[in-house]
């Protein structure tokens, strides 16, 4: 039997690159998307959630509860980005990048311990995760990554049974923000580092 995934954040640049590489690698790909389908496969089905709220986040676990409860593997992938100066961020903005980044994983992840045959969780980070700096652009989405590296260290201690990792890769290629710094990763080079870490 084929070893089964979630995948949030999957229709995204980074998400097909997991996609196609854990179909590869002949998992089950249980691959989330938001808008847009992308393409079929018979070893991927495509879950549609809107993880705007947290009643969308409940009410995706819940309707696909019996296809979750044999996956062994997530990766919380999903997780927008708010690039705006830091003298005009809004406490709005904050809570925005909480809520998506790190209140998405944290009941997602909660829910597959309580009720699946987890093994492993990966969550995506950003290249300077763990890194105590000043942000010019993007304060409020690396507050929220930095603390998704918080609970990902706090998990793995508490939970021994699953393995827990936090990857956070550089600037992808072809993503829709471009930091100034730092080096540039394509999203295949991405997802294989994540593969890795999945399996270590």
């Amino acid at each position: 039997m084929k070893k089964k995934i979630l995948i949030t954040g999957a229709s995204g640049l980074l998400g097909r690159a997991l996609v196609e590489l854990f179909l590869e690698k002949d998992f089950f790909v249980l691959a989330q998307y938001h808008q847009n389908k992308p393409p079929g496969n018979k070893n991927c089905k495509w879950l549609r959630a809107d993880f705007s709220t947290l009643k969308g986040i409940e009410d995706f676990l819940q309707e696909n509860a019996s296809l979750f409860k044999e996956c062994r593997c997530l990766i919380n992938n999903y997780g927008p980005i708010t690039y705006k100066d830091t003298t005009k961020l809004q406490a709005a903005d904050f809570e925005h990048d909480f809520f998506h980044n790190v209140s998405t994983a944290v009941e997602i992840t909660r829910f597959f311990i309580e009720n699946s045959a987890l093994e492993a969780v990966v969550n995506t980070g950003f290249e300077f995760a763990g890194i105590i700096k000043p942000y010019k652009k993007i304060l409020s989405y690396a507050a929220a990554k930095n603390a998704l590296l918080l609970i990902t260290r706090s998990f793995a201690e508490q939970y021994k049974n699953i393995r827990f990792h936090m990857v956070s890769p550089p600037t992808l290629v072809g993503a829709a923000v471009q930091l100034p710094r730092g080096r540039k990763i394509s999203p295949a080079d991405a997802a294989r580092e994540i593969y890795a870490a999945l399996l270590s």
